[in-house]
């Protein structure tokens, strides 16, 4: 059933990891006019490029959208959310992973967080609380199948 709780949840998960790919997700600040962006096609004006970052983030966002569709078959629609959920994880991890790899190559005075480091995270909840649902969906059904 498409008008469920579940679907609100799983649809704004797949948009906020779809907008993470337009938005920065650190600035470095080189000098007073200069600062460097992390984003996750790429470092700065295209000398680091951050592909994997990029395709996690948007095959997270395809996998939770796909599972919007997925309503007739739960037990699918919670494993399709969950390998999401596992993939806006692994989005962290490869972010850390290259942000180590850079801490060297690039001198920057500090450091600012954008808000495009933070919607995974967001998402991250969102897909929690859309599988929650989903499972209790499946018990109401299991449940009701039992009683007749």
């Amino acid at each position: 059933m498409i008008q469920r709780i579940q679907t609100i949840y799983l649809f704004i998960a797949s948009l906020l990891m779809a907008i993470t790919n337009f938005l920065p997700l650190l600035k470095f600040s080189v000098s007073e006019q200069e600062t460097i962006l992390f984003k996750t096609f790429g470092i700065g004006c295209g000398t680091i490029t951050t592909y994997p970052i990029a395709i996690i983030a948007i095959l997270s966002a395809i996998l939770l959208f796909i599972s919007i569709f997925m309503y007739k078959n739960r037990i699918k629609q919670i494993k399709i959310a969950s390998i999401s959920l596992f993939l806006s994880i692994m989005f962290y991890a490869v972010f850390a992973i290259y942000l180590w790899y850079i801490k060297d190559l690039i001198e920057y005075t500090y450091t600012s967080v954008s808000f495009g480091l933070i919607l995974p995270a967001i998402s991250v909840i969102l897909n929690i609380l859309a599988v929650k649902a989903i499972k209790a969906d499946e018990r109401l059904v299991r449940s009701a199948d039992r009683i007749r």
